[in-house]
């Protein structure tokens, strides 16, 4: 008679002195087996770690700020994960800086499923945390800052990104190609280009209650990126609130969209049956800007700034004092007195 068991996971650590089992990450990867954990002491540590196992790796302290993964080939991601299952958390992840053939991260998931990255600061990367053809994983409470993009998924799908810090990027948060995936409490602020740039047939993406500020675009959908809800989102400061182009089908409401020096929601370009509705938009120079006759407007609460058609035909806005039908005239400029 054979009686089968499951091994029970160990845990391993790893320091710069000797009082833990191994020196560096990478030693402590080639010898656990799947299910195990790596508890990594507080220190500096410089290598690029493969991690080609289902492990947990996190810092005894759980601090970013004492436990420092430094690249040492600035043309490699810090941790290239290729296994699902894999935990990284409580990590400084720095300096793989490097635009060699692709872009390097210092968390790449490539064909990686329900994996965890949670309470890591990311900082001077081409990418901070970049998921290649990765499903149902969970992205939480990092910081991601002065990197090229902050947080990347390309082709990935289900995934959830959530309470995030991503400021200081060329780009806060990019999907491409992307779909179903929950984005949401997130701070995009600060960023140079876009806090949220969704593109490419990133297709049934919700994005709800992030913050996003001081970029040229708050939160842009674009390149037949259909069907994605955007609700609850305070979108302030940048040149443009919510841009939508070359996109159908998306539901903007109950969003707060305010002082964005040139234009609170736009949807223009071969954008169709898009709803802006229920949102409440403040001191924008333009509140809603729109090309085309069959994207709905309605049941918006706009306060100094104005609506600008250009394409109007029967177009509802609604204000909390004023109700506006515009027909069909090149250009229509509409303020609340």
């Amino acid at each position: 008679m054979l009686t089968a068991g499951t091994a029970e996971a160990d845990t391993v650590t790893v320091s710069k002195n000797d009082e833990a089992n191994y020196t560096i990450i990478q030693e402590a990867i080639n010898n656990v087996k799947d299910g195990d954990t790596i508890l990594v002491y507080s220190g500096n540590f410089t290598e690029n770690v493969i991690v080609n196992k289902s492990v947990s790796i996190k810092s005894n302290s759980g601090n970013p700020d004492d436990t420092i993964i430094q690249s040492s080939n600035p043309g490699e991601h810090i941790f290239n994960v290729t296994e699902d299952d894999v935990t990284i958390s409580g990590f400084k992840i720095t300096g793989a800086s490097n635009f060699v053939t692709s872009p390097t991260a210092g968390v790449h998931l490539e064909g990686v499923n329900n994996s965890i990255i949670s309470n890591n600061k990311f900082s001077n990367n081409i990418v901070g945390i970049d998921l290649h053809s990765s499903d149902h994983n969970m992205l939480s409470n990092n910081t991601v800052s002065d990197n090229e993009r902050g947080i990347s998924l390309t082709n990935s799908n289900n995934n959830t990104v959530i309470n995030n810090d991503a400021f200081n990027n060329r780009f806060g948060i990019y999907f491409w190609g992307s779909k179903n995936n929950i984005l949401s409490d997130n701070n995009a602020s600060l960023n140079e280009e876009d806090g949220i740039w969704i593109e490419d047939g990133s297709n049934n993406n919700t994005l709800s209650n992030n913050m996003v500020s001081n970029s040229d675009d708050g939160i842009l959908l674009t390149e037949s990126s259909n069907n994605n809800t955007m609700s609850g989102n305070n979108v302030t400061l940048s040149l443009v609130g919510v841009q939508i182009t070359d996109s159908s089908n998306n539901m903007v409401k109950n969003n707060f969209i305010s002082n964005n020096s040139r234009i609170g929601i736009s949807i223009i370009r071969n954008s169709s049956n898009n709803t802006v509705k229920d949102n409440s938009l403040s001191n924008n120079s333009e509140s809603i800007v729109m090309e085309g006759s069959t994207n709905q407007i309605y049941n918006n609460k706009i306060k100094e700034s104005k609506i600008h058609d250009t394409n109007a035909s029967q177009i509802a806005v609604i204000c909390p004092f004023l109700i506006v039908v515009i027909f069909g005239i090149a250009f229509v400029f509409l303020r609340k007195e």
